[in-house]
């Protein structure tokens, strides 16, 4: 007779292990975010100091089928943009939505880009509401110097607070500008409190075919790229790829579509589909 409240303590701690997974699940997610994040053109953050101010306005949409264990979904993101540039500053608010198997957290990020001449630097800050599994703080810092000609050497750093432990990124690396173009690759060392260290790299670009036409493409790989399982850094190695193309409609209109696909061990696999749409003016 002993057999029943064994398995009613097996249950229960399916049932918690199995809340603590999916409540951990998104919170490495935000680093695809950021490795997706394109860098606008060294080209196009100097022609700031010429331009008169300018106020954009841009719209994006995800839309993504999640595999995760034996569990099947979807993840979505609408994140709108609100920008000014001043001289040599651009400055922006960005409000999201994101929803991950029916649950729906929102963030809110406001940041800058400054130009220094031979340099920019980044800051961004931002927070979490409603939070079932997104960062309850977010900031990030990155600067990029000219090293020599069109090659910059760019760093970065993101720190999280989550309602466990704090995370931290720090990506070193390079950055070559050709026109309205570019290529960069960077090293990632990600930190979790209480936890060991994840290491990863990424490679992207921005490729101007024409005058009205990007093609957008990288991929990054390594550990803990979404730390879905919650286990040691090197179980969980895994790859994103990533591409798209942004359109000029008309004059200061464009619009963009895009596809990713992701996979991390022991088993969670990604695959998106995302939309924009920008207005300048």
């Amino acid at each position: 007779m002993t057999y029943r409240p064994i398995q009613k303590y097996a249950a229960v701690a399916t049932v918690l292990s199995m809340f603590v997974s999916n409540v951990y699940a998104a919170e490495q997610a935000e680093t695809e975010r950021l490795i997706r994040r394109i860098t606008p053109p060294i080209a196009a953050i100097e022609a700031t100091r010429e331009k008169k101010d300018e106020i954009s306005v841009d719209s994006f949409y995800e839309e993504s089928d999640i595999l995760q264990g034996n569990r099947t979904g979807h993840w979505s993101e609408l994140t709108n943009n609100f920008g000014y540039s001043h001289q040599n500053i651009h400055s922006y608010i960005s409000i999201s939505e994101l929803e991950r198997f029916d649950q729906k957290d929102y963030t809110a990020n406001i940041g800058s880009y400054f130009n220094l001449k031979d340099s920019y630097l980044r800051l961004e800050a931002g927070f979490g509401w409603d939070v079932d599994y997104i960062y309850k703080f977010q900031s990030i810092a990155e600067y990029s110097h000219r090293l020599f000609k069109d090659v910059f050497w760019q760093a970065g750093y993101t720190y999280r607070a989550y309602g466990t432990d704090d995370t931290h990124l720090i990506y070193p690396g390079l950055i070559y500008y050709f026109g309205d173009s570019y290529m960069s690759a960077d090293y990632g060392i990600s930190f979790i409190e209480s936890r060991d260290t994840a290491h990863l790299g990424i490679i992207k670009g921005s490729f101007a075919i024409t005058k009205f036409l990007d093609i957008l493409a990288g991929t990054a790989f390594g550990e803990r790229l979404y730390d879905i399982n919650e286990l040691d850094a090197r179980k969980e190695f895994g790859y994103i790829l990533f591409t798209g193309l942004n359109v000029k409609i008309y004059k200061d209109i464009s619009c963009r579509v895009g596809y990713s696909y992701s996979m991390e061990k022991p088993k969670f696999i990604k695959r998106s589909l995302n939309f924009g749409l920008g207005v300048k003016f």
